[in-house]
């Protein structure tokens, strides 16, 4: 994502947002991006550093010591915002959903291809010999849930590719909050 982008859209998820705020928080992720790309960084790199346009404006929305510090020009970068203790409570919380869930997806799709694979060849069988339609039937209908058992384990194994990123910054968000309510 370059720069354009990355502020359309994050300007975008702040419609909520006072205009005098949004451009305050824009202004400063435009000059952040510039002056690392004048440093010789690379513009696609350094976005990616800031996190995601969804955890910026999480941030933003709770967070009101952040929308401080962007208006006084701190150096703040979300990175920072989670402790050591946050960050390897989310990496264990999350690794044991990532292991749960790939191992179901695991499941699914061996299952369902074994059952299609094995009933596919009944089926043939079937056909072949001139069995009764209702087995014939029956094994045409193992055929389509083990398709359906094959393509729900490749959904998860899509979904864990594709949000395991964001759900790990909503639970580290979650189990900062709950550091923070306990703490005080």
């Amino acid at each position: 994502m370059n720069k354009y982008e990355f502020l359309y859209k994050l300007n975008q998820g702040m419609e909520n947002s006072s205009a005098k705020e949004r451009q305050e928080i824009a202004k400063y992720y435009d000059e952040l991006i510039q002056d690392a790309i004048d440093n010789g960084e690379n513009e696609a790199d350094f976005i990616e550093k800031l996190g995601s346009i969804d955890k910026i404006i999480r941030t933003i929305r709770t967070d009101r010591d952040f929308v401080t510090n962007v208006k006084e020009k701190k150096d703040y970068q979300l990175k920072n915002v989670f402790s050591v203790s946050v960050k390897i409570l989310g990496y264990l919380a999350l690794g044991i959903i990532i292991f749960t869930l790939g191992t179901v997806g695991f499941s699914l799709v061996t299952s369902g291809g074994s059952m299609m694979i094995f009933s596919g060849i009944k089926l043939y069988y079937a056909v072949i010999t001139g069995l009764s339609w209702g087995t014939i039937l029956m094994h045409a209908g193992t055929i389509s849930l083990g398709l359906g058992l094959l393509l729900i384990g490749l959904w998860i194994f899509k979904w864990l590719i594709r949000e395991s990123r964001n759900q790990l910054e909503k639970l580290m968000e979650f189990i900062s909050s709950k550091i923070k309510k306990e703490g005080e």
